[in-house]
């Protein structure tokens, strides 16, 4: 090769390099703008194409100026569809809010917010949903400049902190050759409870305030002094009568008489055998889904309910925050070893939600 003709090769691959930039300037192929959404050919797609050859041939062969005509005003509305279907998703802006309260496996109603920033072309034929989620809210018109708020029911299958999947707007008029979908991410996560069930009466365990302080690390209040007695051993060395023991040279503690206990509380040991067994997480799932479905029904009539998983102790209360505190528990405890996290020594021979197997 000469040098001359190097030079004329590399003249004409900088043309082409420069010409390439040019057409990605105009025609980003990357990001929301081009081509910013998926494809979906439709039935209406495979018989247009069907059909605008057999016309085309037809037009050919026979002149007739009508089929012409037919054909161009096929192909125009063709182009005409997708331009008008990418502008109307181009403009379309879209916010998701999901309720509070939240349950798995049960329908939930999340408000969608759907603008339309077009100046002068409404928003029609569009469908929202939750990628890989049921349900589905086909959209009204919305006008140029405007917005609707829709409630999109679905279904999320699984307690604990969820991640929203992208909000699929797909877009189908004005002749649904095809569905162009544009994924919107949601951020942020969400609480879902677990699955509400019916299940048998309530296993209410007596957990005295006493007991309570002592699992908290807090100083106990409210118990008078009965008598006087010798210590003995689990005995609390906070109720040491030091008078009483300097005086006898031995340790006296005073015996209290607590008063009755009036808070109940349901207890999850969360300890199971074996966590990597299909069989017993799907019964671990099941008590936690009794247990909620418990707290759940108390909590929303105004009772004080107490809960109790493995260590932690959530104190008996009442209110939309304590109803939150207990449900959110419940939502994100997850399955431990056996002697992983034991249930406080105060419980022994209480009513206790557990495994059957476990410690």
């Amino acid at each position: 090769m000469t040098e001359r003709e190097k030079h004329e090769t590399v003249a004409t691959a900088r043309g082409w390099r420069l010409s390439a930039e040019r057409v990605g300037r105009i025609f980003p192929m990357s990001g929301r703008e081009f081509p910013g959404f998926s494809l979906q050919p439709t039935r209406g797609l495979w018989a247009f194409l069907i059909t605008v050859p057999l016309l085309g041939l037809a037009a050919l062969n026979t002149g007739n100026n009508a089929l012409v005509l037919l054909l161009s005003l096929a192909l125009g509305t063709f182009v005409a569809s997708g331009m008008l279907s990418r502008h109307v998703l181009a403009r379309i802006r879209v916010q998701v809010e999901p309720p509070g309260e939240i349950f798995a496996g049960a329908p939930v109603g999340l408000r969608v917010r759907v603008s339309n920033t077009s100046r002068w072309i409404p928003a029609a034929g569009v469908v929202a949903r939750l990628q890989g989620l049921p349900g589905h809210v086909m959209l009204p018109v919305i006008a140029p400049g405007t917005h609707v708020e829709v409630a999109l029911i679905t279904r999320l299958p699984r307690r604990g902190s969820v991640e929203l999947p992208p909000l699929a707007v797909e877009v189908r008029l004005p002749l649904g050759f095809f569905t162009k979908i544009v994924h919107w991410p949601q951020p942020g996560r969400v609480i879902v409870y677990p699955r509400r069930v019916h299940g048998s009466a309530p296993r209410w365990a007596a957990f005295s305030r006493a007991n309570q302080a002592a699992v908290a690390g807090r100083s106990r209040v409210g118990g008078e002094v009965e008598f006087l007695r010798e210590f003995h051993t689990g005995d609390d060395r906070r109720d040491v009568h030091w008078k009483q023991t300097a005086r006898q040279q031995r340790l006296i503690v005073m015996q209290r008489r607590w008063e009755t206990p009036r808070d109940r509380f349901l207890v999850l040991d969360r300890q199971v055998p074996r966590r990597d067994d299909d069989v017993t997480m799907g019964h671990f799932e099941d008590l936690v889904s009794e247990v909620a479905s418990a707290a759940w029904s108390q909590l929303r009539r105004g009772g004080r309910v107490g809960l109790v998983v493995g260590s932690t102790v959530v104190p008996a209360a009442t209110g939309r925050a304590h109803v939150r505190r207990v449900m959110t528990n419940l939502a994100l405890v997850a399955a431990a070893g056996p002697g992983d996290d034991p249930l406080p020594p105060a419980l022994v021979g209480q009513p206790v939600y557990r495994i059957a197997g476990g410690t």
